[in-house]
């Protein structure tokens, strides 16, 4: 009896690992128009290769497994060959399940008609949305010539983004929408009311966490700001604290393995290093790298003397940080002085500038 219920139960488990496993998503489409024979559908996601699936009798199907939400982005062959160019046209998918699309072939998957999940079904509807009010905002910029686009996009697009959160504060799509369009459009103080009209689940979720870590970034990272303690592991997996640093000039540097502009700014740095580090003055590299192994791989070649650690835990969003290099100096007494986002390995940045007038005066 007790084999039989063993096996039984270890039974239960394979189907339960198996059913795991087959989560997909089954996208389905219906093509219009003369495809003028270019008859194939791209597909990918952001760190995968373009993969492709054929129109026949004017359908395609494609498969693809789900694990976690994503975003799934397409274009036509169609827009590569006849038109010369493509823009690539987001499906958010939140779940298994199916979606279907209709579309005629000349105006591409941004005129198509999205049906199915209900998330993927709202970022649809958001995208026209969008469109609809860029192609106002171009009329509008056609008409008057004294009108500039950013006080349009002011006026139209940030009313449209909270509308449309407002309206979909408990659903998903509301929160990917206020971290993406949202950040990038709304100012500090209304992206903080926006994101308080969330609902708690909402708030909860991996998106809202991070958006509130940013908004406090925001406010943190201004000058005068106190920059509060954090732990990340160094190379060898031991913890840095950067209380450790307390009573030195910081030079915090966010980069990543692989950011051009950051490895060509590493020779100056070094430059700048080796004049001060006997000065009170200390430099920490904190990689944004989403995997730890690139980072330590870089790490052995470009042999940077300062301490270095991984930023496992999303401090840059703590820091507001959104293009790198960026980069803080911060006082003896933990205050922010300011900040740079990039770096001239040519010129006299910011920082360095401001390295000097406090060493000179000593």
């Amino acid at each position: 009896m007790k084999k039989i219920i063993f096996s039984i139960t270890m039974l239960f488990f394979v189907f339960a690992a198996i059913a795991q496993e087959q989560k997909s998503v089954v996208i389905t489409g219906k093509v219009t128009g003369d495809t003028k024979g270019y008859n194939n559908i791209l597909y990918y996601t952001n760190g995968t290769p373009v993969d492709s699936v054929a129109i026949v009798d004017g359908q395609f199907t494609l498969k693809v497994p789900f694990s976690t939400t994503f975003t799934q982005l397409f274009f036509t062959q169609y827009d590569m060959k006849v038109k010369r160019g493509y823009r690539p046209f987001p499906l958010l998918i939140d779940g298994s399940g199916n979606i279907s699309l209709e579309m005629n072939i000349e105006e591409g998957f941004f005129g198509a008609k999205v049906s199915g999940a209900k998330t993927t079904v709202l970022f649809n509807n958001f995208l026209k949305q969008q469109g609809d009010v860029n192609k106002k905002i171009s009329d509008e910029l056609a008409n008057n010539k004294l009108a500039s686009r950013d006080s349009l996009s002011k006026i139209y697009m940030e009313t449209m983004v909270m509308d449309f959160v407002k309206q979909n504060k408990n659903e998903y799509v509301g929160v990917y929408v206020l971290s993406g369009q949202g950040r990038g459009t709304l100012s500090a103080d209304k992206l903080e009311m926006m994101y308080n009209q969330l609902s708690p689940e909402m708030q909860k979720t991996n998106d809202g966490e991070k958006l509130a870590a940013y908004i406090r970034g925001v406010k943190g990272s201004k000058t005068g700001s106190i920059v509060k303690n954090f732990v990340l592991n160094d190379p060898s997996g031991k913890p840095f604290s950067f209380d450790q640093l307390k009573g030195k000039y910081v030079w915090i540097d966010f980069w990543a393995s692989w950011c051009g502009p950051c490895k060509q700014a590493f020779p100056k740095m070094r430059e700048i290093y080796a004049k001060y580090s006997g000065m009170n003055f200390e430099i920490l590299g904190i990689s944004a790298d989403a995997k730890i192994e690139p980072w330590l791989k870089i790490l052995e070649t470009i042999k940077n003397p300062w301490p270095q650690v991984w930023d496992s835990k999303n401090v840059m969003s703590e820091f507001a940080v959104t293009a790198f290099p960026t980069s803080f100096l911060i006082g003896p007494d933990g205050k922010i002085i300011l900040k740079e986002v990039g770096f001239d390995p040519n010129g006299k940045g910011e920082i360095e500038k401001k390295l000097e007038e406090i060493f000179n005066k000593k």
